[in-house]
């Protein structure tokens, strides 16, 4: 660990976020009590006509956006629960409860919510490829591919085409998903994780030239995904190219820690999204591998639920520092300035970066600011 992510860990456990949250009594509810509104209430309700619920209605969507813009789920979700309350059946609140369940990984939660919606809203299956993705994560594989093959009738898009395939592949029928899978290039021909399971199959299927070609262009996409690497190394090992096998395992072996790790905070901050130690510490991961994209998610998922902080703001200087991208670094050192406040630590770090930066002007003024702050530190416990 670097000494500047040590120091952000520190300051994060000391505190510098938002107070803690306790967590709600609203993740010991069911959707299954949500109140029913009269039959047909919903039946002429258009996103793109319908305005906004009622008066009373509105200040539990209001909620429910800040949080969910915060990346608040649990407070998103009793708000929500509110809405729902105030407007029984309103489509987007059961779509967004949806969501949120779905994030969670709450699937059967998630899958009550996408059928509620759809039970009302029949004309909008286009939006419920995710009620897809609940049959698949909960194994029910023919329910998701019979869902899918539903939302396709509306439009086709690559990840229902995608759910599809992967749907069909865990029901046995190969030539079916492989078709599918294909067509999914077809429509998006970036679409790493199609790369990957087309490689998986053909692979299985002894097409080892093949599974490698696809395997490599995964990997071109997704250079930080730990499985491309994983299925390289045994497509190699099968062309009896040992060592670089044994190079791809390794890198799967590093990368899989790193994406391990990063799933379990990020789960964590799904329900107490204010711990700044987490948020600093997937932010190290990502710098360590030097994955710039997660790096940016994890500083935009920070700053968005602690805007005005100073932890996501120092984070963002550390790691663009490190990373060697000055122009990140420039933004996120004017950033910091700005919310600097009497922090010691901010003004320590913004000192040190204008004088690696040889910004003379503003050296001199961080300096003053700091040692202004560390006498005043001094003054106040009586040294």
């Amino acid at each position: 660990m670097t000494a500047l992510f040590a120091m952000l860990l520190s300051f994060g456990l000391q505190g510098g976020g938002l107070p803690s949250q306790e967590q709600t009594p609203v993740l010991d509810r069911l959707p299954m009590e949500w109140p029913r509104a009269e039959e047909g209430a919903w039946s002429d309700w258009d996103p793109q006509k319908s305005g906004p619920p009622t008066e009373v209605a509105r200040g539990p969507l209001r909620r429910a956006l800040d949080s969910v813009e915060r990346g608040d789920m649990v407070s998103a979700l009793g708000a929500w629960y509110d809405l729902l309350e105030a407007e029984p059946d309103y489509p987007p609140a059961l779509y967004q409860a949806g969501v949120v369940y779905f994030r969670m990984r709450r699937y059967s939660d998630a899958a009550f919510a996408f059928e509620r919606f759809l039970s009302v809203a029949p004309q909008r299956i286009a939006d419920t490829r995710a009620l897809g993705h609940c049959h698949y994560s909960l194994g029910r594989y023919a329910e998701a591919a019979a869902h899918y093959e539903e939302v396709l009738l509306a439009g086709e898009t690559p990840g229902v085409r995608f759910g599809l395939g992967l749907a069909r592949f865990r029901l046995g029928e190969e030539s079916a998903a492989l078709a599918h899978l294909e067509r999914v290039i077809e429509l998006n021909p970036k679409h790493q994780e199609a790369h990957t399971w087309l490689a998986q199959l053909h692979f299985d299927a002894g097409r080892v030239e093949a599974a490698r070609s696809l395997a490599e262009r995964s990997q071109e996409l997704s250079p930080f995904a730990p499985r491309p690497c994983f299925l390289l190394a045994r497509v190699l090992l099968e062309l009896g190219e040992e060592e670089e096998a044994d190079k791809a395992h390794a890198r799967f072996k590093s990368l899989e820690r790193t994406a391990q790790e990063v799933r379990t905070l990020e789960g964590r901050l799904l329900y107490r999204p204010n711990q700044p130690s987490l948020h600093a510490r997937i932010v190290e991961l990502h710098v360590t591998i030097k994955n710039m994209a997660g790096t940016h998610r994890a500083l935009q998922r920070w700053g968005a639920f602690d805007p005005d902080g100073v932890g996501p703001k120092l984070a963002a200087l550390a790691a663009w520092e490190l990373l060697k991208r000055p122009e990140e670094a420039e933004s996120a050192a004017a950033s910091l300035a700005v919310v600097a406040g009497d922090s010691v630590d901010a003004w320590a770090a913004l000192a040190r970066y204008y004088r690696v930066t040889r910004d003379r002007v503003n050296q001199v003024r961080a300096e003053q600011r700091w040692l202004e702050l560390e006498r005043a530190s001094a003054t106040g416990s009586g040294e």
